[in-house]
């Protein structure tokens, strides 16, 4: 599926909020009717950006049938998301106590103060980062989940940029965030790793060139991988990536990914030389050993696991 070209940043959200898995706690808070909540933030990274920094102001949790519960930071919290990759983590919450019992949404709070947020692009340029109405609504993740009665529960946010972060026609040079926002219980996820032959890639790697191998990763087994849909630009593609994201050289010349917080189950994982180029189209790539069709492989997932998907 050939899509429109977009400077730096490809790739626009087309919703907010997945995968939110009930959890359970092994260790106990002092009050049997309290939970204990500790959230965290990482990134799915994007091509064609320095640093992408967001900065938050709080945290609200929404018990079903009750009140948000308001977590404001004492100074705004800020997380330069593109070094928060391959399983590395930053701390939102930790050690906050809730009541136990079942729960309708998280929404992240933006610090509304003009240029808290923004994105330095390949060249070194720092652009502004819109939120549509992050400053009044924040980033909210609709989904139920439950709070374990005197237990302790920990979940991750999981930005993917590769999907949100788009730079809109005529608004030049502001970025928009519209953010595609996973929410994984950290008992209920595991890791993929792997590592891509040079040979794989042409020899040697003619086709790629300067380009580093992207890995994406798709929601169940034996689906036909299919390029990142930017939405008004050509008909949505049947699957979407969850996540990608851009493998790099190991010490032993061999192209490396991973691949954190993927919740328990079966994908698809495949790789290209599109490096999230929003102005290529992966499937009609060449040699034919660079479209997607002819890597991709069926893996499983299991909690606290790390699963080997080599190429």
């Amino acid at each position: 599926m050939k899509r429109a070209s977009i400077p730096f940043l490809g790739c626009m959200a087309v919703s907010t909020g997945l995968l939110l898995a009930a959890c359970g706690g092994s260790s106990s808070s002092t009050d049997s009717s309290t939970s204990t909540l500790n959230l965290g933030i990482t990134d799915s990274p994007v091509d064609g950006a320095q640093k992408v920094w967001i900065q938050f102001t709080g945290v609200e949790v929404k018990p079903q049938g009750g009140a948000p519960i308001d977590f404001t930071f004492t100074t705004p919290k800020g997380f330069d998301l593109l070094s928060l990759s391959g399983g590395t983590t930053a701390t939102f919450l930790n050690g906050s106590i809730v009541p136990a019992g079942a729960y309708e949404w998280v929404r992240l709070m933006i610090d509304p103060t003009p240029g808290s947020s923004y994105i330095i692009d390949s060249i070194g340029t720092q652009h502004d980062l819109r939120i549509p109405s992050g400053a009044e609504s924040g980033l909210k993740l609709i989904q139920g989940f439950t709070m374990p009665v005197g237990g302790v529960a920990n979940f991750t946010v999981d930005f993917v940029l590769s999907r949100s972060v788009i730079a809109p026609p005529g608004q030049s040079p502001d970025y928009m965030l519209k953010p595609v926002l996973r929410l994984v219980d950290n008992a209920q996820v595991g890791t993929i790793s792997g590592t891509i032959q040079t040979a794989a890639l042409g020899a040697p790697q003619t086709h790629c060139g300067t380009r580093a191998p992207v890995v994406y990763l798709f929601a169940g087994a034996g689906v036909t991988p299919d390029d990142i849909y930017v939405p008004d630009t050509a008909p949505a593609p049947a699957v979407q990536p969850l996540v990608t994201t851009t493998a790099t050289l190991n010490a032993n010349s061999l192209y490396a990914y991973v691949i954190a917080f993927v919740p328990a189950g079966s994908y698809t994982v495949a790789f290209s030389c599109d490096a999230d180029d929003p102005s290529i189209d992966e499937t009609a790539l060449m040699p034919p050993t660079l479209q997607f069709t002819t890597y991709p492989q069926a893996v499983s997932v299991t909690s606290n696991m790390t699963t080997t998907a080599d190429f």
